[in-house]
């Protein structure tokens, strides 16, 4: 029975710990003092094709959030016509009317995915933080693009100057 043990040790809780050649047990010690057989059961065959499981769950939630792909391009730094700040988009929802603003940030962080939108209402500056990935989300329509972007990645600092934006309307 304990032909091919490497090794055993005592924990402090009083489980002894035995190594075999592929399989590790663990019993107590009056198991052991009564020498009764352990089941081994050989390990289970590999799932999801070998892939890792935080991929394999993340790929899946992928699918079910954007079945057509188009959300990850929006975001994906290889594609050309990626979201970036500066762009004037419309989020299109199932249950509400369209929001219009300009993208002053993009958060990239996998299905967390946030876009943060600018807009004057009334004279009054509003900012809506969006998930990019949200249920409720149908598309996000790219009104237009600048000619030259400006430098940096997120303008946190056209807030209340003179580059703040103007009433953005949804149309070209």
């Amino acid at each position: 029975m304990f032909a091919n043990i490497i090794r055993s040790t005592v924990s402090r809780n009083g489980l002894k710990t035995i190594i075999s050649n592929q399989q590790t047990a663990k019993f107590s010690i009056k198991t052991c003092l009564n020498k009764e057989r352990m089941v081994m059961y050989e390990p289970l065959p590999p799932l999801r094709n070998n892939q890792k499981l935080m991929d394999y769950i993340k790929e899946a939630q992928y699918t079910k959030l954007d079945k057509n792909g188009l959300k990850r391009k929006l975001i994906d730094p290889k594609n050309k016509e990626r979201l970036r700040s500066d762009d004037i988009v419309t989020v299109v929802y199932k249950n509400q009317k369209p929001v219009t603003g300009m993208i002053i940030a993009i958060k990239k962080s996998g299905l967390a995915s946030t876009i943060l939108l600018r807009n004057k209402i009334t004279g009054l500056g509003v900012e809506m933080h969006i998930p990019i990935f949200h249920p409720n989300i149908l598309r996000v329509d790219i009104v237009r693009r600048p000619i030259n972007y400006r430098p940096r990645a997120r303008h946190y600092y056209i807030r209340n100057s003179r580059l703040d934006v103007n009433e953005i309307d949804g149309k070209k």
